[in-house]
């Protein structure tokens, strides 16, 4: 019923489709939207299997040859993990940026001061969770999650299977652009930064002119306050530079799906 033809095809198909599933499932675990938590485990294994067809029936006739060997299949599997797990990695580093600037806002307002009382109680970061969900949503509403199917399709056309090198402009634009969005983080929380500083500076000179007030409470309150206010002004800012972030982000991982291939990284 079946001929050799037939038999040889189909395990070329399963082949090629097995590794096209790794390196989505990659992009699947490490990627902003896609690997958040909040998404059904069944709904992202239905997206990778739908992806998965897809590409599969599109890029078959480009694949190279394969050779079925464990060994061999083992290697590619991992390059091809890789290769998904650091488009994600790229992508998610605008999240946590906008996740570490919080932080640091966090840690002066003095809302981590529960790790003072109970240390098993993890790292509460409110402003760092609000930022990071306020730039999922811009991630979401400048079609971000459209962007990262068109880079995965990209990435199959620039690195093909059996094709990947970590190059010397690879390294490059990866630290240049950790680099940048750790500025990023910094820029994130100067605002608020800046003005409890300056809030704790004027309530050290105030505890010299006036010793007998109690300073110390009242400086939890004031910095509250003053950090939620600093914080209110500074939003719609906050998501202009995050919205400018995100659309530099989608150049820098097409110029960084690139440099994956020997070929083209010069």
């Amino acid at each position: 019923m079946f001929d050799a033809n037939f038999l040889t095809l189909t395990q070329d198909k399963i082949i090629i489709g097995m590794l096209i599933l790794t390196r989505i499932s990659g992009l699947f675990i490490s990627g902003i939207f896609f690997g958040h938590i909040s998404i059904p485990i069944p709904v992202k294994a239905m997206l990778i299997l739908l992806l998965t067809l897809i590409m599969t029936s599109l890029f078959f006739e480009e694949a190279p040859n394969i050779k079925f060997d464990l060994i061999n299949m083992s290697i590619l599997m991992f390059k091809e993990m890789l290769v998904g797990a650091i488009l994600g990695f790229a992508s998610n580093i605008i999240y946590w940026a906008a996740r570490f600037g919080g932080g640091l806002i966090d840690m002066e307002m003095g809302f981590q001061a529960g790790m003072m009382f109970d240390q098993n109680a993890g790292m509460p970061t409110l402003v760092g969770e609000f930022y990071a969900i306020a730039t999922l949503m811009i991630f979401l509403y400048l079609n971000g999650h459209h962007f990262l199917i068109e880079a995965l399709f990209l990435s199959m056309k620039v690195v093909p299977l059996t094709t990947f090198s970590i190059t010397q402009s690879t390294l490059d634009i990866l630290f240049i652009t950790i680099t940048a969005f750790l500025m990023l983080g910094l820029k994130i929380a100067a605002p608020v930064t800046i003005t409890i500083f300056n809030t704790n500076l004027a309530l050290t000179l105030l505890s010299k002119v006036a010793p007998q007030m109690n300073i110390f409470m009242l400086s939890f309150q004031v910095k509250v306050a003053v950090g939620l206010l600093i914080l209110f002004v500074s939003v719609p800012v906050i998501g202009v530079v995050s919205k400018q972030a995100l659309e530099v982000m989608q150049i820098e991982i097409s110029t960084f799906i690139m440099t994956l291939n020997p070929a083209l990284a010069n």
